[in-house]
């Protein structure tokens, strides 16, 4: 990786970019006409024999030992990779929850993604990465699983240890050996969290325009205009920005900018529409909380 140039790296992103889309593609066609692009089926099937991510849309006859079926074919990325797109499809963005300052803190890999009446949840600890010595059942590197429909336990983060794969670990270790070459990118499967970090973001905001419920918005923009000094705030120039706003059904704090003589800051957090992260805590005593191993 360190021998690689910056051209060698463009290079490399723009091949897999483009191996993306033409998957994402695929998916799309695949999902318009009630398929899954991935086994040819459509996605209400259920073939005991023939393990699929699809599974946990839960058709009908898949009962929660399925998941680890579709943990020792699949990947934990490839899993949730696939997740994302069928949340994205629902409501971009804000149907998926990996913040950090809203998990329990202490996780490697804490991600909420919901689609429809169901919630999945993935957990993963540094002992779970490494495996837990006393356990019979869990002394290889694994991760933990939740799903819940309609708000009610179908899988519970307790209930099994899935196993990592072998691409999953040497994807992991590579990120830790060289964090600040290799990211990790979840391409039409971004969370509001990866969003936050695209320098772009309020243009994309502008693009997606400012219609619908307050209350369901993915993000939150508090936009603040200070005079220069010796200067005053000239109120009829904010309500004309305003004005021009809603003329556009764009975001005011997108055209901040146009103010001469101001300084103006845009800060952009999660809105109330992000869906709430299922945090897996340690188990209570006499309580039914999760435990972390």
């Amino acid at each position: 990786m360190d021998s690689l140039s910056e051209e060698q790296i463009a290079e490399g992103n723009n091949i897999n970019l483009e191996a993306v889309q033409k998957e994402f593609k695929e998916f799309k066609s695949a999902y318009a006409e009630g398929y899954c692009y991935v086994c040819k089926l459509p996605l209400v099937s259920y073939v005991e024999n023939r393990p699929c991510v699809h599974w946990l849309l839960k058709p009908d006859g898949f009962k929660k030992t399925g998941i680890e079926l579709v943990a020792k074919k699949f990947g934990f990325f490839q899993i949730q990779s696939l997740l994302r797109w069928y949340a994205n499809e629902e409501n971009y963005a804000q149907n998926i929850n990996s913040l950090k300052d809203e998990g329990t803190g202490n996780k490697l890999f804490e991600v909420t993604i919901c689609y429809k009446n169901i919630e999945w949840s993935f957990s993963c600890a540094e002992s779970d990465y490494t495996g837990h010595a006393n356990s019979k059942h869990a002394q290889h590197p694994h991760y933990h699983f939740q799903m819940r429909i309609n708000g009610q336990s179908f899988i519970r983060f307790n209930d099994f240890h899935l196993p990592f794969s072998e691409m999953d670990i040497i994807e992991i270790e590579a990120r830790r050996a060289k964090p600040h070459k290799i990211k990790q990118r979840f391409s039409f499967g971004e969370g509001v969290d990866e969003l936050l970090e695209n320098d772009g973001l309020l243009d994309t905001l502008k693009a997606f325009g400012v219609e619908g419920n307050e209350l369901n918005a993915p993000f939150k923009l508090d936009s603040f205009v200070v005079a220069d000094e010796g200067k005053t705030i000239n109120m009829d120039e904010i309500s004309d920005i305003i004005e021009e706003a809603k003329a556009k059904g764009v975001p005011v704090a997108s055209l901040l900018q146009k103010l001469p003589n101001y300084r103006t800051q845009v800060i952009i957090s999660p809105g109330p529409g992000v869906v709430e992260q299922a945090p897996r805590s340690r188990r209570k005593k006499g309580g039914s909380d999760s435990p972390q191993n």
